[in-house]
């Protein structure tokens, strides 16, 4: 009877390979890597084969059995490579279901796919990696732009002309977009979903796309903190760093300020705007206000008393929440306001400021380092000066910005975008095309 058990216990206890053949999480060795390879191969799975079976892999062979389900195959989608998925993944006839994306897919393919559909034009938001219904409409609008059947799903040939060069199909696309012709500019040219171009002296509207849509604004809500600090001023008074500033979410930005820290509220307002410290935000929200809920509603009374109709804060800083909205016109305005004042100015194109020691920390420098003020970099943009972004995951990446040239100061605003540097490939479009009007 002893002796049984232990067999059993042995058996539950023995990896899967050992038991038919199959892999899975713990397995380890040299199937393990083979099977990697393959995967590594097939495109579903990144890093390198070191041979441990882990989540990754798991995640990996889960969605190969999606695929070949997908193409009729009698496989379950369970992340256990036993052997009939083994022998699947190495069958010259399965592969071309293996390298088929259809709705239901995950992974980088399909993040890859999604990024190339938003340079043609076809998909607007983020490229998160799920073949989902809005993915399945891009790619049949592609489909049927290019005279093939559409069926929203991306064979291996397809995929290949997707990747290829479409631009006598898709001359239109932001990804052709001729930039020696800045005046060419329409709204086909651009990747954001909303933005708007003004005149920063009359405030005259050069360009607009969108730009009454609601949408979350993320750390460009700091422009309006930052207007209000102003207005009490002060900036040079020593104040204690209150409790609220500890009072963010775990995955906020910090400068980072400690309640009982001391320094002027000048130095406050650099982290706030350089380093987009919450921790800053809702230090000056309670200094200034004496609560952050009372700082909020003064928030949305300076918006009111500038005409931004369309907006709606519930927080210092930005952190994403659903009631929490502006649109491109609106942080336009507020922008437009904030650069008449030489000390918001000073703060929003300060590249880098130091911030003197205190007794929680040493001396920390601020740097801006976007890529737009890097002329190494190719996305420079000339005469670029400020303002602010900012990012979350509902918000995509937001950009509020000035460009200065030949004695002209222009303000342009993109919101939505699906990653930073498509931000700034539009903000040097739209700087090209207002700079080159006459």
């Amino acid at each position: 009877m002893k002796r049984a058990l232990c067999l059993l216990l042995i058996l539950l206890f023995l990896p899967a390979a050992a038991l038919g053949g199959a892999l899975s999480q713990g397995s380890s060795g040299e199937e393990v890597v083979r099977l990697q390879s393959r995967l590594m191969e097939l495109g579903l799975l990144g890093g390198k084969a070191d041979g441990l079976y882990g989540r990754q892999t798991a995640s990996a062979v889960e969605e190969a059995q999606r695929l070949l389900q997908a193409a009729g195959y009698a496989v379950q989608p369970d992340g256990v490579a036993d052997s009939a998925t083994i022998d699947l993944l190495f069958e010259p006839a399965a592969q071309d279901a293996l390298l088929t994306l259809r709705p239901g897919c995950k992974g980088e393919r399909v993040k890859a796919l999604q990024n190339r559909l938003i340079d043609l034009g076809l998909l607007q938001g983020t490229a998160d990696g799920a073949y989902g219904a809005r993915t399945a409409e891009a790619v049949s609008a592609f489909q049927q732009r290019m005279l093939l059947e559409q069926n929203g799903v991306v064979s291996p040939d397809t995929l290949d002309q997707i990747m290829s060069d479409v631009s006598a199909f898709f001359a239109d696309a932001p990804v052709y977009f001729d930039e020696s012709n800045p005046l060419s500019f329409t709204w086909k040219s651009l990747y954001a979903p909303s933005c708007i171009l003004i005149d920063a002296p009359s405030g005259q509207v050069l360009w607009e796309y969108e730009a009454d849509s609601r949408r979350y604004p993320a750390s460009t809500t700091k422009i309006i903190t930052l207007l209000l600090a102003l207005e009490y001023g002060r900036l040079e008074e020593t104040v204690t760093i209150p409790e609220s500033a500890a009072d963010i979410p775990a995955d906020s930005s910090r400068v980072p300020v400690s309640p009982g820290e001391k320094m002027t509220l000048r130095d406050l307002l650099y982290g706030l705007m350089i380093r987009s410290g919450n921790d800053a935000a809702n230090a000056v929200a309670q200094l200034y206000a004496g609560s952050v809920e009372r700082f909020v509603e003064q928030m949305n009374e300076l918006a009111a008393r500038l005409g931004m109709t369309g907006s709606h804060f519930v927080n210092p800083h930005g952190y994403h929440d659903a009631g929490h909205y502006t649109t491109a016109r609106d942080l336009a305005i507020a922008a437009r306001k904030g650069m008449t004042d030489p000390v918001f100015c000073e703060i929003v194109t300060c590249m880098s400021y130091t911030l003197p020691s205190t007794e929680s920390r040493d001396e920390l420098v601020l740097q801006n380092i976007w890529e737009i003020f890097n002329p190494d970099s190719e996305y420079f943009i000339p005469g670029a000066a400020g303002i602010k972004s900012g990012y979350t995951s509902a918000a995509g990446f937001c950009y509020v910005g000035a460009a200065q040239r030949d004695g002209r100061t222009l303000i342009a605003v993109v919101l939505g975008e699906s990653t930073r540097n498509r931000a700034w490939i539009d903000l040097r479009r739209l700087f090209a095309y207002g700079f080159a009007l006459n």
